[in-house]
């Protein structure tokens, strides 16, 4: 799997980007509002602090209501009504979809913040709709959440599952998640789906070390630092919104030496977003972390004390967004001891 792993992470920090393996849910062209892995802040229940968001979130064109599809033959895992972030929400087992991390056959896929779970335009589709609408009736505001047997409620490719909403408490729109069999790992949907093709500018605006901020705009800086001194990179990509890059790399002397890679990581990492986000960052302004010493799945690569600083260093941040563009920046390290 390792091996697999580092194939995979190789391929798409080179911009080289996989073709869409699923047909898009809705009957709409793909506008992407929010990235995998994207900074969020805690949320109004206590059990969801700060975390990495763990999907892609796509307009609907602020339409309350459309179909979202099953993008294979499936079968319903978990509904999710009154989630504290989902709002309602379906979990959809596609058992025939190869996961891209493990060649194994079966993956999950989410679709939050809905209208209605269900729908009349098929047998399957009637009968979830009316569990729906019980639970709702008997439980009002509560959290209710129902796993189901494989063979409970299966639906066959292109069915409608579910209506895509507001629900959770945000703007319409759909969030889309994919995750593996067990739904442990949580994987970057743009593996699986059509992202568009969006007009996007790669900004890298600052570097801060040890609290000093360091503007790219006048050349190529030199910094000062101990191995234990913070070092952040000030960067975005630009659409009509901002969101985070897909990776980012750290060169030392042209040898990688730090890779954050939002390609998946573990359910029990998603909080861990401060290992990787630095303050000030919120949903749409992001400083990431160049140094992190924590072993996380979005830390790929991550040798900084393998690294001779006997001698100053050049080093390049190569920043690459989700559509095969990348930029890049030169500095220089002197390290104090």
């Amino acid at each position: 799997m390792r091996k697999l792993l580092a194939v995979l992470v190789v391929t798409l920090a080179a911009g080289i980007l996989l073709s869409a393996i699923l047909p898009f849910p809705l009957k709409r062209s793909p506008e992407i509002t929010g990235y995998f892995g994207e900074f969020r802040g805690n949320s109004r229940n206590i059990n969801y602090p700060e975390h990495f968001h763990m999907g892609l979130d796509y307009s609907t064109g602020s339409i309350v209501g459309l179909d979202l599809l099953s993008p294979d033959d499936s079968y319903v895992n978990v509904i999710y009504i009154n989630h504290p972030i989902y709002g309602m929400g379906i979990a959809i087992t596609l058992p025939n979809v190869t996961n891209v991390l493990t060649n194994d056959k079966g993956i999950n896929v989410i679709y939050a913040h809905l209208n209605e779970i269900g729908d009349t335009s098929s047998l399957t589709g009637r009968k979830l709709n009316d569990l729906y609408h019980q639970l709702s009736s008997e439980f009002g505001d509560q959290y209710v959440e129902v796993v189901f047997d494989s063979r409970e409620l299966p639906f066959k490719r292109n069915e409608v599952v579910a209506k895509s909403g507001n629900s959770g408490n945000v703007a319409p729109h759909l969030h889309l998640e994919v995750r593996d069999k067990r739904m442990e790992t949580i994987i970057n949907p743009g593996l699986y789906f059509d992202t568009g093709q969006p007009s996007s500018a790669i900004e890298i605006l600052d570097l801060r070390v040890g609290g000093k901020v360091y503007s790219f705009s006048s050349g190529k800086p030199t910094v000062e630092m101990t191995s234990s001194t913070p070092i952040d990179l000030h960067t975005k990509v630009q659409l009509r919104h901002p969101v985070s890059p897909r990776s980012i790399e750290l060169y030392v002397e042209n040898s990688l030496i730090y890779q954050i890679d939002f390609m998946f990581f573990d359910e029990d990492e998603a909080a861990s977003v401060y290992e990787i986000y630095s303050s000030p960052s919120n949903e749409s302004d992001y400083w990431f972390n160049l140094n992190s010493r924590k072993s996380l799945s979005v830390l790929p690569v991550n040798i900084w004390d393998d690294i001779d600083w006997t001698n100053p260093r050049d080093a390049k941040v190569v920043v690459r967004d989700h559509w095969g563009n990348e930029a890049s920046k030169e500095f220089r390290i002197v390290m104090r001891r």
